[in-house]
């Protein structure tokens, strides 16, 4: 662990817009509870930023951020959220 440590202290770097390392889901392979934000396995933790999207935004990560932060907000408090709606988005694909 030391090392690992070692090397993050010495060698990590951020990027300009660091998002998506923490994915959201309810199976062993993700970090984030959707329903609550809480992150599995640790108590009073959640993460309310673009750490959860799952894919980066074409634009600035600005907008999008303060929409998961009133989200996760208004969740937290217990406020009843709007419905669910899909709507069609541009994302370049990887092939």
């Amino acid at each position: 662990m030391k090392k690992l440590l070692t090397w993050v202290a010495n060698d990590g770097e951020t990027a300009l817009h660091p998002s998506s390392s923490c994915r959201m889901g309810k199976d062993s392979m993700s970090v984030v509870d959707p329903e609550s934000m809480k992150v599995h396995g640790v108590e009073n933790l959640r993460v309310v930023d673009a750490s959860v999207m799952p894919y980066i935004t074409n634009g600035n990560i600005y907008a999008p951020v303060m929409m998961i932060a009133e989200k996760s907000a208004d969740m937290i408090l217990g406020k009843t959220l709007l419905p669910k709606e899909e709507h069609e988005f541009y994302r370049i694909d990887d092939d």
